[in-house]
């Protein structure tokens, strides 16, 4: 179920994050600039066919060794959507500060009301960067969308899903070249996919190999071939509920948050990011 409620500063919003009921295993939290915006990765928004498994091989070869130190699919992907790729990672935090921060911080946006979204995960649907799941989900962007479209109608296709059909499953083309993939990172790696997982959100702990993720108290959302309709809705893996930011609230939020140090310097520790926030707090403002 849904929840829904509103704020205008950082004391009623830690409020309302502090009484919640306890998740039952993890909690994360996004922070969107507008409250109608749709709960969906970047990769999925606005972009052609065949977009995203092009866009990465492009990234790939104009700055190969940006990356060379990523062994796993997740890692280049945590990488290339911190440079600003679109991809199918759904960026969220664990410091429900730092979505507050993004829920307010977009100067274009502060006549607009944003949105904290709370997104509570089981157990079952957690995992860890080197996951054999989110291999699985995060190769996925090396296919094709009519790659994709064959795996995700084979399994709406084939139900249930018993030990011939999984066999039959395994032996798509599609299949084939996403295992073929994923061995390139996981030698180890069978051909033993489950498909369900292909067809569930995940809360993924990333590697602290990354400042901004480390900034950020940083996390994704993994989710294979889904299109993230009715995300949060009972049976999707995770219960969601919304702190709504009124737009009349934003400048002062965000002054509370630079007083706790959270601020474009410090949730971005690229060198470009200190400067423009020094330069804003020495900028003179008019009427002053």
């Amino acid at each position: 179920m849904q929840i829904t409620q509103k704020v205008d500063s950082i004391t009623s919003f830690l409020s309302l994050v502090f009484n919640r009921e306890s998740p039952e295993h993890i909690r994360c939290y996004r922070g969107q600039s507008s409250k109608s915006w749709v709960l969906k990765p970047s990769v999925m928004r606005g972009l052609r066919k065949d977009a995203e498994k092009q866009i990465f091989s492009e990234l790939m070869t104009e700055a190969p060794g940006e990356f060379s130190g990523d062994r796993l699919m997740f890692e280049k992907l945590v990488r290339a959507q911190h440079y600003g790729l679109p991809t199918r990672l759904l960026d969220v935090s664990l410091n429900p500060l730092v979505a507050l921060y993004f829920a307010c911080d977009e100067i274009e946006h502060h006549e607009t009301d944003g949105v904290v979204q709370l997104l509570d995960f089981a157990e079952e649907r957690v995992r860890f960067a080197d996951s054999d799941t989110v291999s699985l989900i995060c190769n996925l962007a090396r296919l094709s969308d009519s790659e994709k479209n064959a795996i995700s109608n084979f399994i709406k296709n084939n139900k249930p899903f018993d030990e011939s059909v999984k066999d039959e499953f395994r032996k798509l083309e599609a299949m084939k070249r996403l295992t073929q993939f994923i061995r390139a990172e996981k030698p180890y790696f069978t051909d033993s996919a489950n498909h369900l997982d292909l067809l569930k959100y995940f809360f993924v702990h990333p590697a602290k190999n990354n400042r901004r993720v480390i900034a950020q108290s940083g996390a994704f959302v993994a989710a294979g071939l889904l299109k993230y309709e009715a995300a949060g809705t009972n049976g999707k893996g995770f219960a969601l509920s919304k702190i709504i930011i009124p737009a009349s609230a934003k400048k002062t939020i965000l002054e509370q948050l630079d007083v706790l140090n959270i601020n474009s310097r410090t949730m971005f520790p690229e060198v470009e990011f200190a400067s423009r926030y020094i330069k804003q707090k020495w900028e003179m403002r008019e009427n002053s």
